[in-house]
């Protein structure tokens, strides 16, 4: 009698975790986190605000109060353009994406204006490491 109460006892524990798994990998979808759509490019990705984006800025370089009050209405600039870039849909996404490099193109080097040379040149090096990252994921979804 014993035996066949740890026997059920162990089945319905390993029951009960399996339907967890089950439960928690159909939440997050394969390979955790956001599931497929996350793979799938920018229209997935969670834009920052020009906030969010100079927070970050801030933490990754630096950036002392002047600095960051005259950055904030270029990165508020810049997201403007680029949301109008979006919503324009006679562009093809080529077209789009090169316009798209080209606007932040521009900024940075508005940006680069108000920084240090050390701020620069990390911004620089950061810059092209997205960038690396950027191609990588272009060549992954190919």
């Amino acid at each position: 009698m014993k035996r066949i109460r740890f026997v059920l006892t162990v089945a319905t524990v390993v029951v009960a975790i399996a339907g967890i798994n089950q439960a928690s990998f159909a939440q997050t979808g394969p390979g955790g986190g956001g599931g497929m759509g996350a793979k799938r490019g920018a229209a997935r990705i969670q834009k920052m605000d020009p906030e969010q984006r100079l927070k970050r800025m801030g933490m990754q370089l630096g950036l002392n109060a002047e600095q960051k009050a005259k950055i904030l209405p270029i990165l508020q600039e810049q997201g403007k353009e680029m949301d109008t870039l979006r919503a324009d849909g006679n562009l093809t996404r080529t077209q789009r994406q090169e316009k798209m490099q080209e606007i932040r193109n521009r900024y940075h080097e508005r940006i680069g204006e108000h920084l240090t040379p050390e701020q620069r040149t990390k911004a620089d090096a950061m810059r092209e490491l997205a960038k690396e990252r950027w191609q990588k994921r272009q060549e992954m979804m190919k």
